[in-house]
């Protein structure tokens, strides 16, 4: 059996007045550098979803966010660093507090939907499944996705439920 080398994140899409909090992220970064994402992080040890989205989007921009739901969960293979995500992107609403930017991470902007598209280099899982996760409903979706190198997507298998 292959060893496997796993990382529990998530990813918050912070919304505030019809825009979503985006993370440009720094060029230094040894994964993804340069990316397009919303900003997160990973989960601690027996940390709750909600609660690391909470303390996450804190920590690196200094908002508290509410009415929290999960739009998407699977896994991304990082093919070049050998190393598997097992994800969840929630959605949240702005709640309060005053943005910090941290240039260490990266640039923190509001965008549309429809900005975010049109972004370079933005994660292309996104792109991907942005129709879905989008929408106002309260599906939620699953689906598992491979990177050869960088944001170079080589596959992506949205799971029917």
């Amino acid at each position: 059996m292959q060893n496997r080398h796993i990382a529990v994140t998530l990813e918050c899409f912070v919304r505030k007045k019809g825009k979503y909090l985006m993370l440009h992220r720094s060029k230094d970064k040894k994964i993804l550098p340069g990316v397009w994402m919303a900003p997160g992080g990973h989960r601690e040890f027996n940390e709750g979803l909600f609660a690391c989205a909470r303390r996450e989007i804190f920590e690196e921009t200094g908002l508290r966010i509410k009415n929290l739901q999960i739009k998407a969960q699977g896994n991304a293979y990082l093919h070049d660093v050998d190393k598997e995500f097992y994800f969840h992107f929630v959605f949240a609403d702005y709640a309060g507090g005053k943005l910090k930017q941290n240039k260490k991470d990266g640039d923190l902007i509001w965008l549309t939907p429809k900005e975010i598209m049109k972004l370079d280099n933005v994660l292309t899982e996104i792109k991907e499944v942005a129709p879905y996760i989008f929408k106002k409903d309260k599906k939620v979706l699953s689906y598992k996705a491979v990177y050869e190198t960088g944001n170079k997507l080589s596959s992506l298998e949205i799971e029917k439920p």
